[in-house]
């Protein structure tokens, strides 16, 4: 007992205290530290480290949208031309940490849906543009799509999001771990699920 006391200890008090001792946190985010504004929340997996580059959040990128048979390609712009809905949602990490709850803004993923026709709205298939890690797509069940607060997210905090919490547009789901919100979102495909 008293062993396992100490290495809990060992591997929370730099998150605790911070400073020098903040490697050894195990526990705590370790892509990107948490910081002041918009983005002053942790990032467990950076852009860079996720593969993901300039040439992949530029000017050129484009979501596309499949469903039903049909195909929407839909650039930033155009998808800041639709409605556009607010969530209040925290980010909860399979590591332990968790954020507080965080103004997003974006498209409703049920919005999407019934953009390329697809109804009910069903499940989802999320792409990403990272070309490394596990997580470079997720799978998400058709009552996460119709859940009215589930976002394709282009801002935070009234905010465009930074490159490392997933710009040009990420998912936010309700009581979703943080690994299946997926980042630098390039392919939506309802019924793939």
């Amino acid at each position: 007992m008293g062993l396992g006391s100490l290495a809990l200890l060992l591997t929370t008090v730099g998150q605790s205290l911070g400073g020098a001792l903040r490697p050894t946190a195990v526990l705590a985010p370790h892509g990107r530290l948490p910081g002041e504004g918009a983005d002053g929340f942790p990032v467990n997996t950076t852009a860079a480290y996720a593969g993901v580059t300039e040439a992949d959040t530029g000017p050129d990128w484009r979501l596309t949208v499949r469903g039903e048979g049909r195909e929407v390609v839909l650039t930033r712009r155009e998808l800041l031309d639709l409605p556009q809905h607010r969530s209040a949602l925290p980010i909860a990490c399979v590591e332990g940490w968790s954020t507080r709850n965080l103004d997003w803004e974006g498209v409703r993923l049920a919005d999407l849906a019934a953009l390329v026709g697809a109804h009910g709205p069903p499940g989802v298939l999320v792409e990403s543009a990272q070309t490394s890690g596990s997580f470079a797509s997720a799978a998400l069940r058709d009552n996460q799509v119709a859940d009215p607060r589930s976002l394709l997210a282009l801002r935070v905090d009234g905010a465009d999001l930074t490159i490392d919490h997933g710009y040009p547009a990420r998912v936010i789901v309700p009581a979703c771990p943080g690994v299946h919100n997926t980042k630098w979102v390039t392919r939506l495909s309802f019924g793939a699920v």
